[in-house]
């Protein structure tokens, strides 16, 4: 069964570690900010040495990389774990995990998106531990955090057996403004939020155990002994599986190449529905569109896909368990998502 951390509380400590990319100028006074705006919360936080690195596109070596995580994971009077942000070469770092240490320690939260959900997926299929794909530490370092990044920290301070819902957002980002050493702007909401229905379907409802992350690494990972995918769904295959996916910077032709090669691997077996966040950096190539990358891998499975989620790189988003039972609700481009920690 999953296996829940203990809720995060309020004089709990953060760790900040950088298992992908490193944080450096200007953003690292945004880092700064981000900690500060934690410990007037109420928040303890305590960074390991490469946060501010970067070598690479990393933060450092990949034995340093997982060192540091392991030493806040293995920590406890670290409470939870949030990188900074993601990055590139995450996957790197894996080889040089000490999985059975890590399957014998107290589970702890670890959060974040894009790049850390390699780490995430990671842990949750194979040690069969919960973990959130929500907001980045840097995130916090907004001015205003949003209400979406607050939540996300809150939802950490559940316990197990614990039941909570969230709803679709109403305006999202479209371009990220400029951080600077003194400006660290909000999310700048312009875009009206409308989930959709591949299908043109006006409402669907399904439930099962949620998994997933971010489709540009998560790929990189087929094939590999650090997606134990076939163990997380023959367990679970009874309650359902509800697959999650986000992208940054894959054009259509690639999301359906991936779709098709995760399929061809049996990763959406028992599947119930499918949710996919608003693509990112997304090219089109002869008029390929998104939907049809969508209709061309999952049509035929006749299973509930629904695109324009509030999930991944265009904020705000809502964060997801990888581990909990959901129930998805859909109609009329409104959407809402209930989590049980079972």
């Amino acid at each position: 069964m999953i296996r829940y951390p203990q809720p995060l509380r309020k004089g709990d400590t953060i760790g900040i570690c950088a298992p992908s990319s490193g944080v450096e100028k200007p953003f690292t006074y945004k880092l700064d900010n981000a900690k500060k705006q934690l410990n007037d919360r109420g928040y303890r936080c305590v960074e390991t040495a490469s946060v501010r690195n970067g070598e690479f596109l990393t933060s450092h070596a990949p034995t340093i990389r997982a060192k540091e995580f392991e030493s806040l994971y293995f920590d406890g009077s670290v409470k939870a774990i949030i990188p900074p942000w993601g990055g590139e070469f995450l996957m790197d770092m894996l080889p040089f995990l000490d999985f059975e240490a890590l399957e014998k320690a107290t589970p702890k939260w670890v959060m974040g998106f894009s790049d850390t959900s390699t780490l995430l997926f990671t842990l949750s299929t194979n040690l069969s531990v919960a973990t959130a794909h929500g907001p980045n530490l840097l995130d916090f370092g907004s001015v205003p955090v949003h209400d979406s990044v607050w939540n996300g920290l809150a939802i950490l301070g559940h316990s197990q057996g614990d039941v909570f819902e969230q709803h679709n957002m109403d305006l999202y980002q479209k371009e990220w403004l400029t951080v600077t050493e003194t400006e660290f702007p909000p999310y700048q909401l312009t875009e009206p939020v409308e989930w959709k229905i591949l299908g043109n379907l006006k409402e669907t409802r399904f439930s099962g155990r949620l998994i997933g992350g971010n489709m540009d690494v998560l790929c990189k990972l087929i094939g590999t002994p650090f997606a134990r995918v076939n163990h997380y769904l023959n367990t679970y295959f009874d309650d359902g599986i509800i697959w999650y996916f986000e992208s940054c910077e894959m054009n259509a032709t690639d999301i359906y190449r991936t779709l098709w090669q995760m399929k061809q691997n049996n990763w959406f077996e028992g599947c119930k529905g499918f949710l996919f966040g608003r693509p990112d950096g997304l090219s089109i190539s002869h008029n390929f569109l998104f939907t049809d990358a969508l209709a061309c891998g999952l049509e035929e499975m006749n299973i509930p896909v629904v695109y324009d989620v509030d999930l991944g790189h265009l904020p705000p988003q809502l964060t997801f368990i990888n581990g909990a039972y959901a129930v998805c609700s859909i109609k009329d481009g409104k959407g809402i998502i209930s989590q049980t920690l079972v």
